[in-house]
């Protein structure tokens, strides 16, 4: 009778034992991912370290400097507090208070470097603030007594202005729209009000245009030019495409200066292209070919083709033949066996050449540099201009930041109307 309760015990305890083991086991299972993982992270940790120092950081940087200045606010704190309550829309000049803060502010920075960083910040909004204010710094212990509005109008009347007032009141702010309103060629009147460029200082939207439609055109010869190309080195054998491989991957082992400085030898008036074109009896002077905007689309074209021919390539060669020598069995001649059977199967090599060589493009500097004009120069040049030689970072930032966002814009639009057919981040 004890029998059926002992064996009853003995069931329960084997289950409990068997549940206890399942959770030990899935435990061991959880701690043995874990520890993996870690692992994992811990190879792969170099390399995240270094894309956040040498790619993150810098970018993060780079987009804080274009809306982020707090030059001004910290040599003149005073005058920049007070300014924040003045309205330049009315017309009126700040108050007493205002031009009491401001000498007193210039004189503390007048000791260091501040009367010069602050100079430099307010010229970049409005040319000829750097003399004004490194001349009222110079002049200001020699203006004798009276009020300071007194004292810095007796310096140069243009204090008693309030756009000079206005300049300074934009500039103090910490946060600042004023590069991205200078990079769309737009400023801000002595009002305060957010109004055109003169038309003979409107500069960075046409460069932002001429750099899209020098980066479309170099992108559609190097699909035009690529593409017949691409296609010859996938459907000939292996031992005559690798050899002729090699010849499209030669320009990777030429540095791009070499490769650019090669073109100005081609194409200047006296050069090889034209004293070929001449002998041949084709002109009689020879054609402008370099410093204009022929010689940067052949010059890019020809550095940016092994990059299209790559990415058709690699498509091009995962397309088999059946298809056509389907279409070809059923009827369909050779041009539409190629249109309808064979070029939609590469549309994906098409998309992922063109973005490639797009992107390039746009950021391209030495080449336009150097085969181009002063009307061919892409917004690289300028954004390099800015950092090297007028020193304004922030404007520098702002056009880069524009430039970024427009290829962000132009590659979310191309996967949006492909489904990312061909080319995917990461």
């Amino acid at each position: 009778m004890n029998m059926p309760s002992d064996f009853a015990v003995h069931v329960n305890g084997t289950e409990q034992a068997v549940i206890a083991d399942s959770k030990s086991l899935k435990a061991k299972l959880r701690r043995s991912e874990r520890a993996e993982r870690i692992r994992a992270m811990l190879l792969i940790f170099p390399l995240l370290a270094f894309l956040l120092l040498t790619f993150l950081v810098p970018i993060g940087s780079l987009l804080m400097k274009s809306f982020r200045d707090p030059t001004v606010s910290q040599e003149l704190p005073h005058a920049a507090e007070l300014l924040r309550e003045w309205d330049p829309s009315s017309g009126k000049l700040p108050d007493e208070p205002v031009f009491n803060a401001f000498g007193q502010d210039l004189l503390t920075a007048k000791g260091g470097e501040g009367v010069s960083r602050v100079a430099s910040r307010l010229n970049y909004d409005e040319a000829g603030m750097r003399s004004l204010v490194m001349k009222t710094a110079r002049r200001l212990g020699e203006s004798g007594s009276g009020t300071w509005h007194e004292r810095l109008t007796a310096i140069d009347s243009r204090w008693d202005d309030v756009g000079t007032w206005s300049t300074v009141k934009y500039a103090s702010s910490t946060w600042t729209l004023g590069y991205y309103l200078k990079a769309f060629d737009f400023k801000r009147d002595s009002s305060g009000a957010v109004v055109r460029q003169p038309e003979s200082e409107r500069l960075y939207v046409s460069v932002f245009l001429r750099t899209a439609w020098v980066s479309l055109s170099v992108s559609a010869l190097c699909l035009l030019f690529g593409y017949p190309v691409a296609y010859f080195l996938a459907n000939i054998p292996a031992r005559y495409s690798n050899i002729f491989m090699i010849m499209v991957l030669l320009p990777f082992w030429t540095s791009i200066l070499v490769r650019t400085t090669a073109w100005v030898v081609v194409l200047q008036t006296n050069g090889v292209l034209n004293d070929v074109l001449i002998r041949l009896g084709l002109t009689k002077t020879g054609f402008a070919l370099i410093y204009n905007r022929y010689g940067v689309l052949i010059a890019m074209t020809h550095i940016l083709l092994p990059y299209a021919i790559l990415s058709l390539y690699s498509v091009m060669k995962g397309v088999p033949n059946i298809y056509v020598k389907a279409a070809r069995s059923l009827g369909a001649g050779p041009i539409r066996s190629f249109f309808q059977a064979y070029f939609p199967q590469t549309l994906p090599g098409v998309g992922a050449a063109g973005m490639l060589t797009f992107i390039l493009a746009v950021g391209y500097y030495i080449t336009p540099a150097i085969v181009g004009g002063p009307d061919d120069q892409l917004a690289s040049y300028y954004i390099a201009n800015h950092v090297n030689n007028t020193l304004n970072w922030g404007l520098a930032s702002a056009l880069a930041s524009i430039l970024l966002a427009g290829v962000l814009l132009v590659y979310a639009i191309f996967v949006r109307m492909t489904g990312g057919a061909g080319v995917k981040l990461g």
